[in-house]
Protein backbone atom coordinates (compact mmCIF):
# COMPACT_ATOMS: atom_id res chain seq x y z
CA UNK A 1 0.00 0.00 0.00
CA UNK A 2 1.26 3.46 -0.87
CA UNK A 3 1.09 5.27 2.47
CA UNK A 4 2.02 8.62 0.95
CA UNK A 5 -1.14 8.53 -1.17
CA UNK A 6 -3.21 8.59 2.02
CA UNK A 7 -1.69 11.84 3.31
CA UNK A 8 -3.80 14.99 3.05
CA UNK A 9 -2.48 17.92 0.98
CA UNK A 10 -1.99 21.05 3.13
CA UNK A 11 -4.84 22.93 1.43
CA UNK A 12 -7.25 20.16 2.50
CA UNK A 13 -5.94 20.23 6.06
CA UNK A 14 -6.97 23.88 6.21
CA UNK A 15 -10.60 22.86 5.67
CA UNK A 16 -10.56 20.84 8.89
CA UNK A 17 -10.70 24.05 10.92
CA UNK A 18 -8.66 24.60 14.07
CA UNK A 19 -5.12 23.47 14.75
CA UNK A 20 -6.23 20.88 17.31
CA UNK A 21 -8.01 18.73 14.72
CA UNK A 22 -5.32 19.44 12.12
CA UNK A 23 -2.56 18.36 14.51
CA UNK A 24 -4.38 15.16 15.48
CA UNK A 25 -4.97 14.33 11.80
CA UNK A 26 -1.31 14.91 10.94
CA UNK A 27 -0.12 12.86 13.91
CA UNK A 28 -2.36 9.92 12.96
CA UNK A 29 -0.87 9.95 9.46
CA UNK A 30 2.63 10.31 10.88
CA UNK A 31 2.18 7.36 13.23
CA UNK A 32 0.74 5.26 10.43
CA UNK A 33 3.73 6.03 8.22
CA UNK A 34 6.30 5.38 10.92
CA UNK A 35 4.60 2.12 11.99
CA UNK A 36 4.83 0.87 8.42
CA UNK A 37 8.54 1.63 8.41
CA UNK A 38 11.13 -0.98 9.44
CA UNK A 39 12.77 1.67 11.60
CA UNK A 40 12.34 2.04 15.34
CA UNK A 41 10.15 4.67 16.91
CA UNK A 42 10.91 8.37 17.07
CA UNK A 43 11.35 8.13 20.85
CA UNK A 44 14.32 5.79 20.59
CA UNK A 45 17.96 6.44 19.67
CA UNK A 46 20.49 4.14 18.02
CA UNK A 47 22.91 2.80 20.64
CA UNK A 48 25.23 0.15 19.15
CA UNK A 49 25.67 -2.85 16.85
CA UNK A 50 25.87 -6.46 17.95
CA UNK A 51 26.29 -9.76 16.10
CA UNK A 52 23.14 -11.16 14.54
CA UNK A 53 21.69 -14.16 16.37
CA UNK A 54 19.07 -16.57 15.07
CA UNK A 55 15.64 -15.23 15.94
CA UNK A 56 16.62 -11.53 15.79
CA UNK A 57 14.24 -9.27 13.90
CA UNK A 58 15.72 -9.02 10.40
CA UNK A 59 14.27 -5.51 10.01
CA UNK A 60 17.13 -4.23 12.18
CA UNK A 61 19.94 -5.82 10.19
CA UNK A 62 22.46 -3.21 9.06
CA UNK A 63 22.91 -4.06 5.40
CA UNK A 64 25.37 -1.26 4.76
CA UNK A 65 27.66 -2.64 7.45
CA UNK A 66 27.20 -6.14 6.02
CA UNK A 67 28.36 -4.91 2.60
CA UNK A 68 31.56 -3.58 4.17
CA UNK A 69 32.33 -6.44 6.56
CA UNK A 70 30.53 -9.51 5.12
CA UNK A 71 29.13 -10.11 8.62
CA UNK A 72 25.59 -9.71 9.89
CA UNK A 73 24.98 -7.12 12.60
CA UNK A 74 21.76 -5.81 14.11
CA UNK A 75 21.24 -2.29 15.34
CA UNK A 76 20.25 -1.89 18.98
CA UNK A 77 18.30 1.08 20.28
CA UNK A 78 17.72 2.61 23.66
CA UNK A 79 14.99 4.84 24.98
CA UNK A 80 16.15 8.43 25.30
CA UNK A 81 15.43 10.42 28.43
CA UNK A 82 12.76 13.10 28.29
CA UNK A 83 13.89 16.37 26.76
CA UNK A 84 13.27 20.06 27.14
CA UNK A 85 12.26 21.26 23.69
CA UNK A 86 11.64 24.65 22.09
CA UNK A 87 9.70 25.21 18.90
CA UNK A 88 10.88 28.48 17.35
CA UNK A 89 8.46 29.67 14.66
CA UNK A 90 9.06 32.45 12.14
CA UNK A 91 6.20 34.97 12.04
CA UNK A 92 7.96 37.60 9.92
CA UNK A 93 6.10 39.16 6.99
CA UNK A 94 7.68 36.90 4.37
CA UNK A 95 5.95 33.89 5.97
CA UNK A 96 2.56 35.29 4.92
CA UNK A 97 3.23 34.42 1.28
CA UNK A 98 1.12 31.72 -0.39
CA UNK A 99 0.86 30.54 -3.97
CA UNK A 100 -2.58 30.50 -5.62
CA UNK A 101 -4.57 27.58 -4.27
CA UNK A 102 -1.98 26.77 -1.61
CA UNK A 103 -1.44 27.52 2.06
CA UNK A 104 0.88 30.25 3.30
CA UNK A 105 4.31 29.46 4.69
CA UNK A 106 3.07 30.80 8.01
CA UNK A 107 0.14 28.39 8.11
CA UNK A 108 2.27 25.44 7.02
CA UNK A 109 4.79 26.25 9.76
CA UNK A 110 1.92 26.27 12.27
CA UNK A 111 0.83 22.80 11.07
CA UNK A 112 4.36 21.46 11.51
CA UNK A 113 4.78 23.06 14.93
CA UNK A 114 1.39 21.81 16.14
CA UNK A 115 2.13 18.25 15.03
CA UNK A 116 5.61 18.26 16.58
CA UNK A 117 4.22 19.60 19.85
CA UNK A 118 1.64 16.80 19.87
CA UNK A 119 4.30 14.14 19.19
CA UNK A 120 6.86 15.48 21.68
CA UNK A 121 4.35 15.89 24.49
CA UNK A 122 3.16 12.37 23.76
CA UNK A 123 6.70 11.17 24.45
CA UNK A 124 6.73 12.99 27.78
CA UNK A 125 9.00 15.81 26.59
CA UNK A 126 8.56 19.37 27.87
CA UNK A 127 7.79 21.73 24.97
CA UNK A 128 8.08 25.52 24.80
CA UNK A 129 7.26 28.03 22.07
CA UNK A 130 9.09 31.09 20.79
CA UNK A 131 8.50 33.31 17.75
CA UNK A 132 10.20 36.16 15.91
CA UNK A 133 9.06 38.80 13.46
CA UNK A 134 8.52 42.30 14.77
CA UNK A 135 10.41 41.21 17.90
CA UNK A 136 11.70 38.02 19.51
CA UNK A 137 9.14 36.51 21.87
CA UNK A 138 9.35 33.64 24.33
CA UNK A 139 5.66 32.78 24.53
CA UNK A 140 5.61 29.57 26.56
CA UNK A 141 8.25 27.94 28.75
CA UNK A 142 8.84 24.20 28.21
CA UNK A 143 6.25 22.17 30.09
CA UNK A 144 4.80 18.67 29.80
CA UNK A 145 1.69 19.03 31.97
CA UNK A 146 -1.81 18.17 30.86
CA UNK A 147 -3.39 21.06 29.02
CA UNK A 148 -0.09 22.46 27.74
CA UNK A 149 -0.85 21.34 24.18
CA UNK A 150 -3.98 23.51 24.22
CA UNK A 151 -1.89 26.52 25.29
CA UNK A 152 0.63 25.87 22.50
CA UNK A 153 -2.06 25.55 19.85
CA UNK A 154 -3.79 28.73 21.01
CA UNK A 155 -0.53 30.68 20.68
CA UNK A 156 0.09 29.25 17.21
CA UNK A 157 -3.43 30.24 16.12
CA UNK A 158 -2.80 33.82 17.27
CA UNK A 159 0.36 34.32 15.22
CA UNK A 160 0.14 37.10 12.63
CA UNK A 161 3.09 37.48 10.26
CA UNK A 162 4.67 40.94 10.30
CA UNK A 163 8.04 42.61 10.59
CA UNK A 164 11.44 41.47 9.36
CA UNK A 165 13.35 40.34 12.43
CA UNK A 166 16.16 37.80 12.43
CA UNK A 167 15.93 34.46 14.22
CA UNK A 168 19.29 35.01 15.95
CA UNK A 169 18.10 37.08 18.98
CA UNK A 170 15.29 34.70 19.88
CA UNK A 171 17.62 31.69 19.55
CA UNK A 172 19.98 33.26 22.07
CA UNK A 173 17.05 33.81 24.44
CA UNK A 174 15.89 30.22 23.96
CA UNK A 175 19.36 28.99 24.86
CA UNK A 176 19.23 31.00 28.07
CA UNK A 177 15.76 29.67 28.92
CA UNK A 178 16.68 25.99 28.65
CA UNK A 179 17.63 24.64 32.06
CA UNK A 180 19.58 21.75 30.55
CA UNK A 181 20.63 20.55 27.15
CA UNK A 182 17.60 20.10 24.95
CA UNK A 183 16.15 20.19 21.46
CA UNK A 184 15.47 23.32 19.43
CA UNK A 185 13.43 23.14 16.22
CA UNK A 186 13.48 26.32 14.12
CA UNK A 187 10.68 26.51 11.53
CA UNK A 188 11.37 29.34 9.08
CA UNK A 189 11.92 30.38 5.47
CA UNK A 190 15.45 31.44 6.48
CA UNK A 191 15.18 34.74 4.63
CA UNK A 192 17.76 36.70 6.60
CA UNK A 193 19.01 40.15 5.60
CA UNK A 194 22.64 39.30 6.40
CA UNK A 195 22.58 36.12 4.31
CA UNK A 196 22.13 33.94 7.38
CA UNK A 197 25.40 34.76 9.15
CA UNK A 198 23.83 35.67 12.49
CA UNK A 199 21.33 32.81 12.58
CA UNK A 200 23.89 30.17 11.60
CA UNK A 201 26.23 31.48 14.31
CA UNK A 202 23.44 31.42 16.91
CA UNK A 203 22.46 27.88 15.92
CA UNK A 204 26.10 26.84 16.07
CA UNK A 205 26.37 28.14 19.64
CA UNK A 206 23.40 26.03 20.68
CA UNK A 207 24.85 22.97 18.99
CA UNK A 208 28.29 23.52 20.53
CA UNK A 209 26.87 23.38 24.03
CA UNK A 210 25.23 20.03 23.29
CA UNK A 211 21.70 20.94 22.22
CA UNK A 212 20.02 19.02 19.42
CA UNK A 213 19.26 21.62 16.75
CA UNK A 214 16.96 21.18 13.75
CA UNK A 215 16.11 23.75 11.07
CA UNK A 216 12.95 23.09 9.07
CA UNK A 217 13.09 25.45 6.12
CA UNK A 218 9.65 26.20 4.66
CA UNK A 219 9.26 27.62 1.13
CA UNK A 220 6.55 27.56 -1.51
CA UNK A 221 7.26 25.32 -4.53
CA UNK A 222 8.05 28.34 -6.72
CA UNK A 223 10.42 29.80 -4.13
CA UNK A 224 12.23 26.48 -3.82
CA UNK A 225 12.59 26.16 -7.60
CA UNK A 226 10.27 23.15 -7.87
CA UNK A 227 8.11 25.04 -10.35
CA UNK A 228 8.13 28.38 -12.11
CA UNK A 229 6.42 31.27 -10.30
CA UNK A 230 4.42 32.23 -13.39
CA UNK A 231 3.38 35.70 -14.47
CA UNK A 232 3.44 38.60 -12.09
CA UNK A 233 6.10 40.15 -9.89
CA UNK A 234 8.90 38.91 -7.72
CA UNK A 235 8.71 40.76 -4.44
CA UNK A 236 9.96 40.72 -0.88
CA UNK A 237 7.13 41.52 1.57
CA UNK A 238 9.73 42.59 4.12
CA UNK A 239 11.07 45.22 1.66
CA UNK A 240 8.10 47.08 0.09
CA UNK A 241 8.81 48.62 -3.29
CA UNK A 242 11.46 46.09 -4.32
CA UNK A 243 9.32 44.37 -6.97
CA UNK A 244 10.72 42.99 -10.25
CA UNK A 245 8.71 41.78 -13.29
CA UNK A 246 8.62 37.96 -13.51
CA UNK A 247 10.16 37.73 -17.00
CA UNK A 248 11.96 34.54 -18.16
CA UNK A 249 15.35 36.20 -17.58
CA UNK A 250 14.30 37.38 -14.13
CA UNK A 251 12.98 33.88 -13.38
CA UNK A 252 16.28 32.25 -14.32
CA UNK A 253 18.26 34.78 -12.30
CA UNK A 254 15.93 34.37 -9.36
CA UNK A 255 16.34 30.59 -9.36
CA UNK A 256 20.13 30.89 -9.48
CA UNK A 257 20.28 33.39 -6.63
CA UNK A 258 17.81 31.53 -4.42
CA UNK A 259 19.49 28.19 -5.06
CA UNK A 260 22.93 29.60 -4.27
CA UNK A 261 21.65 31.33 -1.12
CA UNK A 262 20.07 28.23 0.38
CA UNK A 263 22.87 25.89 -0.72
CA UNK A 264 25.45 28.10 1.01
CA UNK A 265 23.33 28.43 4.14
CA UNK A 266 22.67 24.68 4.28
CA UNK A 267 26.42 24.03 4.03
CA UNK A 268 27.10 26.41 6.92
CA UNK A 269 24.49 24.71 9.07
CA UNK A 270 25.83 21.24 8.33
CA UNK A 271 29.35 22.40 9.17
CA UNK A 272 27.97 23.26 12.62
CA UNK A 273 26.23 19.85 12.90
CA UNK A 274 22.80 21.50 12.64
CA UNK A 275 20.17 19.28 11.03
CA UNK A 276 18.68 20.90 7.93
CA UNK A 277 15.25 19.78 6.66
CA UNK A 278 13.95 21.50 3.48
CA UNK A 279 10.14 21.53 3.17
CA UNK A 280 7.66 23.05 0.74
CA UNK A 281 4.08 24.11 1.36
CA UNK A 282 2.79 21.63 -1.25
CA UNK A 283 4.19 18.64 0.65
CA UNK A 284 1.78 16.79 2.97
CA UNK A 285 2.91 17.52 6.52
CA UNK A 286 2.59 13.87 7.55
CA UNK A 287 4.75 12.79 4.61
CA UNK A 288 7.41 15.37 5.49
CA UNK A 289 7.55 14.32 9.15
CA UNK A 290 7.61 10.59 8.32
CA UNK A 291 10.50 11.11 5.89
CA UNK A 292 12.38 13.16 8.47
CA UNK A 293 11.82 10.65 11.29
CA UNK A 294 12.83 7.67 9.17
CA UNK A 295 15.92 9.46 7.85
CA UNK A 296 17.03 10.10 11.43
CA UNK A 297 16.79 6.40 12.21
CA UNK A 298 19.20 5.71 9.35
Amino acid sequence: MNTAAQFLPPQLLERLGGLDLIARTVVRGFQSGVHRSPQRGVGEDFAKHRDYQQGDDVRYLDWKLYARTDRLYVREFEERSNLQCFLVVDESASMDYAEPGGVSKHRYAAYVAAALAHIMLGHGDAVGLATFGVEPRLLLAPRSRRGHLHDLLMQLERMKPSGSGSAAPVLDRVGGALQRRGRIVLITDLLEEDGGDAVSTALGRLRARGDEVVVMRVLTPAESGERAPGAGLFYDPEKPGAELPATPDADAGYRRRVGAYYDALADRLRERAVEYVPLTTAQPVEEALVAWANARRG
